[in-house]
């Protein structure tokens, strides 16, 4: 058994690789090759939050993921345990601190809007001035050619440390990030709902990934109500703990990313139509990137 740092796993994840290798889960779990149990979740009094979750993908490994964040005296951490698929026995602890669940948060983004934004999409905003924030410019970056990135959260010193750091746009309103972009990723830890239809351009995509747990919501049901497709990395689990588990209308007419990646079940059919992509986080991309780093120390 061995235990891989930080600094070798980064060094054997890239985000253009990420996004192939959760594509590639999606397409499995739409293909019916994907076994992964319901996510355990829970939350402390003082705000900090566990999640556990994980899949067998086929091959040689399985792979569960435990990942924290929120802790009043801490940022996110976590690790990979990696599992021989043949034994059940402990191949490997990936001691990433929660960079592969960050990594793979944001290349779930950066495949549906791959899928289902115009492909001509030159502009994003990005509600939300955290961690996770930060990964996805980065990855909707690598995917997409963007001339504009507008940022926006609540704290002012929020806006313009994240505007440094990522070389966006600051803005003071949801309403000025997110006026004609293209593509809008929410990624805050919001329990009411900061965006609104009005607020959207006719053809815009929006990626909700920040209501992973009931209680949380960034949408309100005007966008989802709206949304000529909507879709889910799990129609399950988010009707029970994300974005549709408020909007039941929109819940049964969701389709799946997957289904979307293979054909199943129709995208974007016209530059004009508005598509929403609600996203709880999957244990199938835990263990795509658990999966990812092992090829990667083995060549």
């Amino acid at each position: 058994m061995r235990i891989v740092d930080r600094p070798t796993i980064r060094s054997l994840v890239s985000l253009s690789s990420a996004r192939e290798a959760v594509r590639a889960a999606f397409i499995a779990m739409s293909e019916g090759e994907v076994v992964a149990p319901d996510e355990l979740a829970m939350v402390l009094d003082h705000g900090g939050e566990l999640h556990v979750k994980g899949a067998y993908l086929g091959g040689a490994h399985l792979a569960f993921k435990a990942a924290s964040g929120g802790f009043p005296q801490g940022g996110n951490a976590g690790f990979t345990a990696v599992l021989d698929a043949d034994t059940g026995g402990l191949v490997a602890i990936l001691d990433d601190g929660g960079w592969l669940t960050e990594i793979r948060t944001a290349a779930a983004s950066a495949v549906s809007a791959g899928v289902l934004a115009r492909p001509e999409s030159t502009s994003l905003a990005i509600l939300g001035g955290g961690f996770q924030a930060a990964f996805q410019v980065a990855a909707l970056r690598e995917a997409f050619t963007l001339s504009d990135v507008r940022s926006w959260s609540r704290s002012a010193a929020t806006r313009e440390r994240f505007a440094a750091e990522n070389e966006t746009r600051a803005v003071d309103t949801v309403a000025e990030a997110v006026a004609d972009a293209d593509i809008v990723i929410c990624c805050t830890a919001a329990r009411e709902p900061v965006l609104s239809v009005s607020a959207l351009a006719p053809g815009a995509h929006v990626v909700a990934m920040g209501a992973d747990m009931y209680g949380k919501r960034e949408l309100a049901d005007d966008v989802l109500e709206s949304a000529d497709v909507v879709v889910a990395d799990s129609v399950d689990v988010t009707s029970r703990v994300g974005e549709l588990a408020h909007v039941s209308s929109a819940a049964r007419r969701a389709v799946e990313l997957g289904d979307v990646l293979t054909g199943r079940s129709p995208g974007r059919t016209s530059a004009t139509q508005l598509t929403v992509s609600d996203h709880c986080g999957l244990g199938l991309q835990d263990a795509a990137m658990a999966e990812l780093v092992m090829k990667g120390l083995d060549q």
